[in-house]
């Protein structure tokens, strides 16, 4: 008896695919894709927000169409912000900022068919394992995850931290510096805890704080229209970009030549899109910085290495599996987007939860089998239209800043449907010039934004759970844990500096003698 259990837990996965046939789910997932990779090409407007607007749509559809519509937009647009990372330096998402790290160098030096293909292609891995790993582990992993909490999760986002700054050891003064001016922009706003209002300067604007995308938008892409802008005039952008090819085979086996990266970038996808309230902005930071200190070349990272863009995608599109997981064992989502999306369970009187792969089991595999097929729809979707996205390379700068800059404002008007956020872009827009200016990094301020929030919300939870006792760090094994990799990631560079300084001393003295 057990033993036929056990065969059919691995048999009901691909039984979901049985629930693809009916019309309604293939339109769901074509859809879907194509809107996604619109919405992930263009800057700041974001799968949460078409998400948003199609959910009322889903209303008249049957439970696993309506799942696989936002699903495709929220898979699509993964695959999409890598286009415009690569291409123009702009991300269409605020985790594809990885992408463009050594993307965008790769096309300026005549790759960008090569840039694409690795990044489609590790996309497509992420997203197909991180499915197979929500169809057949979803149980085991939800029970260890069920373990995190607040101090768990503070944790994780503080070595993450710590990552961002020790990847700048070149400019770790500078990185340190925007990453606590990102940590202050992320403090605007009226405290949680007491309801006073932090850095409002009486603007009840503010009082909500800076919104995170138009400040992604303004500080990439209004900043990258600046600079098109101000370009000499008959300047055209980089050559190379506008020399994009036919997709070749061997670029899209190329991630294969990492193995050790993608199973690295596939374990912290997947598992950081599991972890509640964390995104995937943190899972590519993490794995992009993973693999840069296990590299053998670390100074080639954002330099145009192939290695970055398999990291950054791969952890990438990993974390929907991830995230999806919290949703159907749990009840829990794990970002902004899978909570809209457990509205059509609402709507449709499903508890998402442990009791659904039992009275609902169709549904649930039916949603593992329409992650495969939507990361396969979209693949091939981009196989067509990634030449014609090309084709913006061939443009005047200037005209290509313009439409850069109208693409951010709409972006960015349509997050708050009003100029407040278009203000808010142009602001971070010229900061972000000014950082390009002074040659200071402007990732680690956007991630010291991205991550400041999830900081100050799990230390505060933290706290209060132990009634303001900083123990719980220690007492608890996995938050101990992640604290004894926190400490060695800041001493071991100490530790490293102390010995070359000795080293040097020794050499002085025998020189001496």
């Amino acid at each position: 008896m057990d033993q036929r259990v056990a065969g059919m837990s691995w048999i009901e996965p691909f039984m979901g695919f049985a629930g693809l046939a009916h019309p309604a789910v293939l339109l769901a997932v074509a859809v879907g894709a194509l809107t996604g990779v619109v919405i992930g090409v263009l800057p700041g407007i974001g799968p949460g927000v078409a998400i948003a607007v199609m959910l009322p749509l889903t209303y008249g559809m049957n439970p696993l169409a309506g799942i696989t519509l936002l699903l495709g937009i929220y898979v699509g647009a993964y695959y999409g912000g890598a286009v415009t990372s690569i291409l123009i330096r702009t991300p269409g998402e605020a985790s594809s900022i990885m992408t463009m790290f050594d993307g965008a160098p790769m096309a300026e030096r005549g790759e960008a068919e090569r840039a694409l293909s690795l990044a489609f292609a590790s996309a497509f891995v992420g997203g197909i394992v991180s499915a197979l790993v929500l169809a057949f582990v979803a149980a085991p992993v939800s029970q260890f995850t069920s373990r995190f909490g607040a101090a768990e999760n503070f944790m994780a986002a503080l070595l993450a931290m710590i990552f961002i700054a020790r990847a700048y050891e070149r400019q770790i003064a500078g990185a340190v510096m925007m990453i606590g001016l990102g940590l202050l922009i992320g403090t605007v706003g009226i405290d949680p805890t007491s309801n006073e209002q932090r850095f409002t300067f009486g603007l009840t604007a503010l009082q909500t704080g800076l919104p995170l995308v138009p400040v992604v938008i303004g500080l990439f892409g209004v900043a990258q229209a600046l600079v098109l802008l101000s370009s000499p005039p008959g300047e055209r952008t980089a050559e190379p970009m506008a020399a994009f090819g036919k997709p070749r085979l061997e670029h899209f086996l190329e991630p294969l030549r990492y193995p050790r990266t993608l199973l690295r970038s596939l374990g912290i996808g997947t598992a950081i899109g599991i972890l509640p309230g964390v995104g995937s902005a943190l899972s590519t930071t993490m794995s992009y910085f993973a693999a840069r200190r296990a590299a053998k070349q670390p100074e080639s990272f954002g330099q145009g290495n192939p290695e970055g863009i398999v990291a950054a995608e791969t952890a990438n599109n990993a974390n929907s599996g991830g995230a999806m997981l919290t949703v159907l064992t749990l009840g829990i989502p794990g970002d902004a987007i899978t909570a809209i999306i457990m509205g059509v369970f609402i709507v449709h009187g499903i508890v998402p939860g442990p009791t659904l792969f039992t009275d609902q089991p169709d549904l649930v595999y039916g949603i593992f089998a329409a992650l495969v097929s939507i990361n396969i729809a979209t693949m091939l979707l981009l196989l067509v239209l990634a030449r014609p996205f090309a084709r913006l390379s061939r443009l005047d700068p200037r005209w290509l800043g313009a439409a850069i800059l109208a693409l951010c404002f709409t972006g960015a008007y349509s997050t708050s449907s009003s100029m407040y956020g278009v203000w808010v872009a142009l602001g971070a827009g010229v900061l972000g010039w000014a950082c390009a200016l002074g040659r200071l990094p402007v990732i680690p301020l956007v991630l010291g934004l991205v991550l400041g929030d999830i900081l100050e919300s799990t230390l505060r939870q933290s706290l209060s759970v132990s009634s303001g006792s900083w123990s719980i760090f220690f007492m608890r094994p996995i938050a101990a844990a992640l604290l004894a990799a926190c400490a060695l990631a800041v001493l071991q560079p100490l530790v490293r500096g102390l010995r070359l300084h000795w080293r040097a001393r020794e050499a002085r003295q025998q020189a001496s003698s």
